[in-house]
């Protein structure tokens, strides 16, 4: 196990573009932590530069209180789990295992009882005899992880490893990576555009933006607490509703320099107090997911998504009033986009 330090570390391309900047983060010892951003934020070249598969600009890069700027990737004491597994086709499952130990000499009786141990630990023991070509996505991707796990380093670096997979499994997987990490007490950095991934697995999660932190806390906090207006956006499905004027013309509040943000969630179909405020639109959309209801209203070109019990009173086309406690409200600078100090 080791502690991953990242030190105001940059990356600016031959263009002139910065693709990370100022990066800093430390990944305490034995943490699993997410990073979570959309496509082309920087956080897949992020952990390629940890790997030492990249160079950084400038800033510094510490694995275990030792600075690895200048090392070669194997000297990092890092495994790295890719996206598109990387198993050798003509090898079973036991030669993928046992290839790291093999290529590092160690003696065969002692690599056969490590890489029989994980499997045992992953699922595969009754699958060593096959080959990749033979096996589902679940288990190639296990048998990815359990070869990442062969080598002990010090921390395990997860680029996407589940998104090939479909959604039951990828579930199924979330909740073997997070009992995997408690059993074995290990430093992961855990990389995905899936913000469900992010929360239900980190014990911290970082979000990412054009190459920058936009914020670093625990996924309660994150959700609970965003720092500014893109991570409110960004965490939470459906996305968290922002208000202007249009909605709120009559409500009192500025609307002029700020903007306002509401979760889906928090949208009633009754008033709950007689203090609570409501705006109104005409429905456009109802989709059932079982229990609960997504509906959408619009208003001028505007529109705002809310999740609420079935009622099948509801009609398209008509006007829908939604209700919401004012403390509810998320306020935003206009300008900047920073969160602004409120009731809540």
């Amino acid at each position: 196990m080791a502690r991953l330090e990242l030190l105001r570390v940059s990356k600016i391309i031959a263009t002139s573009r910065v693709v990370l900047q100022d990066i800093d983060c430390t990944v305490n010892d034995g943490e699993l932590i997410s990073m979570v951003g959309p496509s082309g934020c920087g956080k897949s070249t992020l952990l390629r530069c940890v790997a030492g598969l990249e160079k950084i600009s400038y800033g510094e890069i510490r694995i275990g209180n030792q600075r690895v700027n200048d090392l070669p990737p194997q000297q990092r004491n890092v495994a790295m789990v890719f996206q598109n597994h990387a198993l050798y086709p003509h090898m079973t499952v036991y030669q993928n295992l046992a290839f790291g130990l093999r290529v590092r000499r160690v003696a065969r009786t002692v690599a056969d009882a490590r890489v029989r141990r994980t499997a045992a630990r992953l699922g595969l023991d009754a699958l060593l005899e096959r080959y990749p070509r033979e096996l589902s996505g679940g288990q190639r991707q296990r048998t990815a992880l359990g070869r990442a796990m062969l080598r002990e380093p010090g921390v395990f670096l997860l680029d996407e490893p589940l998104s090939s997979l479909d959604i039951p499994l990828r579930a199924e997987m979330r909740r073997e990576l997070s009992a995997l990490h408690t059993s074995l007490g290990t430093t992961m950095v855990y990389v995905t555009h899936d913000q469900s991934e992010a929360l239900s697995l980190g014990q911290r999660v970082v979000v990412l933006a054009e190459g920058q932190i936009q914020q670093i806390d625990t996924p309660d906090g994150i959700y609970k607490d965003p720092k500014n207006r893109f991570v409110a956006g960004f965490v939470g499905w459906p996305p968290m509703n922002f208000l202007n004027g249009v909605w709120l013309a009559d409500s009192g509040l500025d609307t002029q320099f700020v903007d306002y943000g509401i979760r889906p969630e928090r949208l009633t179909l009754q008033p709950g107090s007689s203090s609570d405020v409501f705006i109104a639109g005409t429905l456009e959309r109802i989709e059932s997911f079982g229990g609960e209801w997504q509906v959408e209203i619009s208003r001028q070109g505007s529109r705002v998504i809310a999740r609420v019990p079935p009622d099948s009173a509801l009609r398209q086309g008509t006007e829908l009033r939604l209700w919401f406690h004012r403390e509810d409200l998320y306020t935003f600078d206009r300008a900047s986009g920073r969160r602004l100090k409120d009731s809540r």
